[in-house]
């Protein structure tokens, strides 16, 4: 009976011992299952952060720029309509210091010696026209004892701030002196045009460059 018990107990020790080897073995298979799906939720949550955090900056980053695009485009807006106003403005002077010019003796003055200068190019033409504006028309008397032993018929011309066109159908010329197309000529620097309206006195306007063919 000794031996019998003996064999018992080493039967039960066996069997407990299997039984927590084996407890062992399934409890790290659940820890590794458990690890394994911790890391995997682990890495499912850094990606899901990374993709967010990539759409975000992407998102700002558009919106940055169609920002910028659009301050850029406002600037440039502005500015253009800064540059047709200052146009404007520096134009409206130009035209009250050309009024004011056209008020004063020197303005007749001009005019003679702008005729003797077409005329000098028109040399061989005996078939001279003279146009003016409509308010100069009354200066044609002066403007023919400037060209003494030349025919010139003087006609109302289709310009307003001032000057003269001289043409000969003869020798197929026309030289324009006038104010109106120095104006136009110059829109392209009005800038320098500022400067120099801004300079002078009323009363001494800057040639604009004699006659022209």
């Amino acid at each position: 009976m000794p031996e019998l018990s003996e064999k018992l107990d080493r039967f039960t020790a066996l069997l407990l011992s299997q039984a927590a080897a084996e407890n062992e073995r399934t409890m790290q298979e659940l820890k590794e299952k458990h690890d394994a799906a911790l890391s995997s939720a682990e890495d499912q949550i850094l990606l899901e952060a990374y993709t967010y955090i990539h759409g975000e900056v992407s998102r700002i980053r558009s919106e940055q720029g169609r920002k910028v695009s659009r301050h850029l485009l406002e600037s440039k807006q502005a500015l253009y309509r800064r540059r047709e106003e200052i146009a404007g403005e520096v134009f409206s002077l130009v035209r009250e210091r050309i009024g004011a010019f056209t008020a004063t003796p020197a303005y007749a003055d001009q005019l003679r010696v702008r005729l003797q200068e077409a005329a000098a190019q028109l040399e061989r033409a005996e078939d001279l026209v003279l146009y003016l504006r409509s308010a100069d028309l009354s200066l044609g008397g002066q403007l023919r004892e400037a060209l003494p032993g030349r025919s010139l018929d003087i006609r109302p011309g289709p310009f307003a701030l001032g000057g003269l066109i001289l043409e000969s159908a003869s020798l197929h010329l026309r030289l324009d002196a006038s104010y109106d197309t120095a104006m136009e000529e110059l829109s392209g620097h009005f800038a320098s045009l500022v400067g120099l309206s801004l300079a002078a006195p009323a009363d001494e306007i800057p040639e604009e460059g004699g006659a022209q063919a």
